[in-house]
């Protein structure tokens, strides 16, 4: 029972379980589906929820502002392909800052259950949840950004081969994923740059802890040099002492003025 439980387990089969939320990180029926979507409490992935001004809608809204006919809205190809790049560097940009990407996804769908959707998957779990952590409530181009762990880790199962194909017969509201194409020399260059700046903020980090630990060093060793004077200077006056009260009186004087340069130069090297 267990072992088909485990096979039918975000299938069609599965009349517990939503297929569409486990596939796809989202559903056409949101909170109203009959069946259970499991939000997972840590993931590699990240969904940004409508965060893309998808050029059709945009389109459709400024006709309807103008009191056109929606189905009349045109929209032009050269610009929105040039906006959707700019939006992709944007976010690859900012969310490389969490860590490395392994896929940044936007959705080309104009269902309302998935228009706009951005799915960032990184290398690590913490890396996610750190850029869930920071990203969430944020604003991007006058929208309030919403983000949440997915449940999506293997997009070749949430895509839609024909959109792939470029034979999908549901156009903009088939529910599966129809994943917007990046030239793959962008996402190089992306991904180069992102790894330079690794690099660059780990060589600072390397080189900050040098110099916080030689400044450690060297405010350990005027401790130790202070405390050698001290003991000798300890020494000094005791002999005074024995010889003579006076020269005894002028080594403690010097002692304790030296004792207090000695704390004063320290407290300046820890701050």
């Amino acid at each position: 029972m267990a072992r088909h439980l485990a096979r039918i387990h975000g299938t069609e089969e599965d009349k517990v379980n939503c297929p569409f939320y486990f596939k796809i990180g989202a559903c056409r029926h949101a909170d109203r589906c009959s069946r259970i979507h499991h939000r997972p409490a840590f993931s590699q992935t990240i969904l940004i929820k409508h965060v893309y001004r998808h050029p059709v809608r945009e389109a459709e809204l400024r006709a309807a502002r103008e009191g056109r006919s929606v189905d009349g809205a045109i929209v032009d190809e050269e610009k929105a392909r040039e906006d959707f790049l700019s939006f992709f560097e944007d976010f690859f940009e900012e969310l490389s800052k969490f860590g490395r990407l392994e896929a940044l996804h936007v959705c080309d769908n104009l269902g309302d259950h998935m228009i706009g959707h951005v799915y960032a998957k990184f290398s690590e779990e913490e890396e996610a949840s750190d850029a869930l952590n920071l990203m969430n409530g944020r604003y991007y181009d006058g929208r309030r950004m919403e983000v949440e762990f997915s449940p999506v880790t293997d997009f070749r199962e949430a895509r839609c081969r024909d959109f792939d194909e470029d034979t999908c017969r549901r156009g903009g509201f088939c529910n599966f994923m129809h994943i917007k194409p990046v030239p793959m020399c962008l996402i190089r260059d992306l991904e180069d740059e992102a790894e330079d700046e690794r690099r660059r903020e780990e060589a600072e980090r390397t080189e900050r802890r040098r110099r916080e630990e030689r400044r450690d060093h060297r405010g350990g060793g005027d401790h130790r040099r202070g405390g050698s004077r001290r003991e000798r200077e300890r020494k000094g006056g005791g002999s005074s002492r024995r010889g003579g009260g006076g020269g005894g009186s002028r080594s403690m004087s010097r002692s304790r003025s030296r004792s207090r340069s000695g704390s004063r130069d320290r407290g300046s090297g820890m701050g």
